[in-house]
């Protein structure tokens, strides 16, 4: 499985032998040209391979839309922005909330996507279109009791979990309604705090392995509240830039799982609020808390003969000390053959040839594990040395720093957001229109919109554009995951017309 991503991957990283430092910037662009219309079009008729999507339309919409305002690019002329309007209207239920298409069940999943999506749109009309109070009315039913574990279900009768639990705060946030409330129902922070793994991240509900969709929903609802402090920053923070494939650039969900485009927000976009929760832990920091953020113990250093080796030479030690086993296994295996043959032409006893015969089979199948684990190892020396880790310098003259306020500088990175970049520049681009999850997969709009939101969290976090100036994208609200500035406005419009 390893192997097979790392040769799929390679071959994007190899490609910069070839170019001179003037040259990358065109290597490294974002093919805004060819994504615009590739997403435009998707609001239009889908063939019916989409039909399994019937119930997450609101969510096409999102994407869509969402992915087109971080481009700067506008929505197409048909199906137009009152069209869309219009179509999600038709999904919000009478009580509240939106289901995942006309006449569906309203479902917490939708109603963010279609919230998001109006936000997006950003008119009068669009903003309108929302019934915050029969919206608060539906938030608040979802809300399980503490006594039956807390947290919030997805829809009516349905199952409780970290992504129901961030989705009800995101929209009471957005929609700027009484989240206080909603938190003392849910029990939220008690119920979020149980979901945090001896790992660091969060599962889905309490006791599940942690993952990085669901983490990213727990600490954005807690940061939401106001309440990272509740749960343990620093195992969490570890365990998030522990996620990020050394070779590929890019996030996997899971330990021991393969990078995936998506995760480049679900991993990538944690570190804005890993940034803003570690300024202030005081809302729920408790004196346990307050001696898990001690500083740790020193760790020791490595032994002496490893401490100069850089990942391609410690690579290439591993690969030598492989490939050498394996050539001794596998002149043992010759030697017992010859035994063998000479056992039968001097009419040694059956008994004591066949044992012979079978040591070299036992040999000849060693041989064989240890020429391929050779195999293996020689491709994790290419990968060390070409991998995305690897192209810091190869980048600097591609890279272009944003202007910093002197008042609110820059943290220093606790991930490598310019490996990042380059895993979705490189790797995640499809040329004919739209991103993906890795190479060798086709683009999709889920990816296409999760990408592009990785990629302008990893620019608008680290103040670096990777590539061409052009490649800066606009930033979205870190807690949302909608542009910044349509949210002001979207706020702005809410508060004028008056609280709920």
């Amino acid at each position: 499985m390893w192997v097979a991503i790392f040769v799929k991957v390679l071959p994007f990283y190899q490609e910069f032998d070839q170019f001179q430092p003037e040259e990358l910037t065109e290597v490294l662009q974002l093919l805004r040209a060819v994504h615009v219309p590739y997403l435009q079009k998707g609001l239009g008729q889908l063939p019916a391979s989409f039909a399994s999507l019937d119930a997450s339309r609101p969510w096409i919409c999102y994407w869509i839309i969402h992915s087109l305002a971080l481009l700067d690019a506008p929505l197409p002329s048909t199906p137009s922005a009152e069209d869309v309007i219009f179509f999600l209207s038709c999904c919000q239920g009478p009580n509240g909330g939106y289901g995942g298409g006309p006449m569906q069940i309203p479902h917490l999943a939708p109603t963010y996507a279609s919230v998001c999506a109006l936000i997006t749109v950003g008119n009068d009309t669009a903003l309108s279109s929302i019934d915050r109070t029969k919206m608060y009315e539906f938030l608040l039913q979802l809300c399980i009791p503490p006594e039956r574990g807390g947290g919030f279900c997805i829809h009516e009768g349905g199952e409780g979990d970290l992504r129901a639990c961030y989705l009800a705060m995101a929209v009471a946030h957005m929609l700027c309604l009484d989240k206080k409330e909603l938190m003392r129902r849910s029990n939220l922070v008690s119920y979020v705090k149980r979901c945090q793994t001896y790992e660091g991240g969060m599962g889905g509900e309490p006791g599940t392995e942690a993952h990085g969709g669901y983490t990213y929903c727990g600490l954005a609802a807690l940061c939401l509240c106001d309440a990272a402090g509740a749960i343990d920053i620093q195992n969490l923070e570890r365990w998030a830039c522990q996620r990020q494939g050394s070779m590929e650039g890019g996030f996997n969900g899971r330990t021991n799982k393969l990078v995936d485009g998506c995760y480049s927000y679900w991993q990538g976009g944690l570190f804005p609020l890993l940034q803003t929760a570690s300024r202030n832990l005081r809302p729920y920091e408790s004196s346990k808390a307050a001696s898990k953020n001690a500083p740790l113990p020193e760790v020791p250093q490595l032994p002496e003969t490893l401490m100069f080796l850089t990942p391609a030479e410690q690579a290439l030690s591993i690969h030598s000390a492989k490939a050498a086993w394996a050539q001794q296994i596998s002149a043992l295996a010759v030697q017992v053959g010859d035994a063998v043959d000479t056992a039968l032409s001097e009419g040694e006893s059956s008994r004591a040839t066949s044992e012979r015969a079978r040591q070299a089979r036992t040999l000849l199948d060693q041989a064989g594990e240890a020429q391929e684990a050779a195999e293996q190892s020689h491709i994790n020396v290419i990968a060390a040395s070409c991998g995305a880790a690897m192209l810091h310098q190869v980048l600097q003259p591609a890279a272009h720093a944003l202007p910093v306020d002197p008042r609110d500088p820059p943290p220093t990175p606790i991930y490598n957001y310019e490996s990042l970049q380059l895993w979705i520049l490189r790797c995640c681009q499809v040329s004919k229109g739209g991103l993906r999850d890795k190479p060798g997969k086709p683009p999709d709009y889920y990816h296409t919109c999760y990408c592009l939101s990785g990629l302008s969290s990893a620019q608008h976090y680290s103040h670096v554009v990777v590539g061409p100036a052009e490649n800066l994208l606009k930033k979205a609200d870190p807690l949302c995951n909608v542009v910044e500035e349509k949210l002001i406005c979207a706020h702005k419009y809410f508060n004028a017309v008056g609280k709920v």
